[in-house]
């Protein structure tokens, strides 16, 4: 994965649960594997095709594909589902999401549904403190970590651990990447990181500008997003 930080004015992290979030500020870190986010079917956080070309499973009522062996079709009447990935990625990784406020990547027009999706509470983490961060991480799991943007596709065959389907575009992720775990894996792992709340913003509410002039506001533990509109509409 590419490192893009030069491209980051700061990292934000949205947390459903004000405890989520003050968990979070206290050094409680919370990683999830990619097969977690294939049988989520929540908005937004749910990706049948996280990590991998395609994921059918029964208990999510999917008709499984036919699959054919020497002109024969394979019985699968006993299979509860299939997980269908590239050859060049054997292995997942258990990740962390942030989205990326950029300069010209037009964060601010993603504010709202991240807010409705992610939720209201949010930790930023500016653009010189995330090589740190990295290291933190590092450190205090023992495990490679790997950090960069993601990118977006609508070719299936691209999915990967660092590219996902073009519809989610609008959230402008960047992943850390903890290690290796199974495509199959789904146990979470957490990691206690000491100081992490020196490198975060005291931030409590957000002002962001589009180069229109358009200006959105929104505050922690707060659904509601201000909107104040350019001088020149």
């Amino acid at each position: 994965m590419k490192d893009k930080c030069s491209q980051a004015i700061a990292l934000i992290k949205f947390f459903s649960k004000k405890d989520h979030y003050l968990s979070f500020r206290k050094g409680t870190n919370l990683f999830r594997t990619p097969h977690n986010y294939r049988l989520d079917e929540t908005v937004g956080r749910g990706d049948r095709s996280e990590s991998c070309v395609n994921y059918w499973d029964r208990k999510l009522g999917d008709e499984l594909p036919s699959i054919i062996d020497n002109g024969n079709k394979v019985n699968l009447d006993s299979v509860q589902s299939i997980l269908l990935y590239p050859a060049t990625e054997q292995k997942d990784a258990w990740l962390q999401s942030w989205a990326v406020i950029g300069p010209h990547n037009n964060f601010e027009s993603s504010l709202e549904q991240m807010i409705k999706e992610f939720g209201p509470y949010f930790v930023v983490l500016p653009a010189p403190e995330i090589n740190a961060y990295r290291r933190l991480l590092a450190k205090t799991s023992g495990c490679k970590v790997c950090m960069g943007l993601v990118g977006y596709s609508d070719n299936p065959l691209k999915r990967s651990l660092v590219v996902k389907d073009s519809k989610f575009s609008y959230q402008k992720e960047f992943r850390f990447l903890l290690s290796e775990c199974s495509k199959g894996e789904k146990r979470d792992k957490k990691v206690q990181v000491q100081g992490i709340n020196k490198l975060l913003l005291k931030a409590t509410s957000l002002k962001l500008a589009s180069p229109s002039g358009e200006v959105k506001y929104c505050s922690l533990g707060s659904n509601k997003v201000v909107t104040v509109p350019s001088r020149h509409e």
